[in-house]
């Protein structure tokens, strides 16, 4: 039974980080701006948007971590 919240906290974190990224390409309009851009400055453009994503993917799993040992040490 232990084993099952671990992963469903997981999960959780995993959708709301995906959702939080694509929100984000959406609203920065991330295609347009590849599109209109030189070849040669678009693989920069991607692996820092990668590099971002990731990051801010940690920053939210590390939240919802916190809250969640928060909670369970109350």
């Amino acid at each position: 039974m232990k084993n099952q919240k671990k992963e469903t906290w997981r999960i959780i974190v995993g959708i709301i980080s995906i959702v939080f990224i694509i929100f984000m390409w959406v609203k920065n309009d991330i295609v347009a701006l590849y599109t209109t851009m030189p070849k040669e400055q678009v693989i920069p453009l991607i692996i820092t948007t990668i590099m971002v994503s990731l990051l801010k993917i940690s920053v939210i799993a590390g939240i919802v971590l916190i809250i969640k040992w928060i909670i369970k040490k109350k």
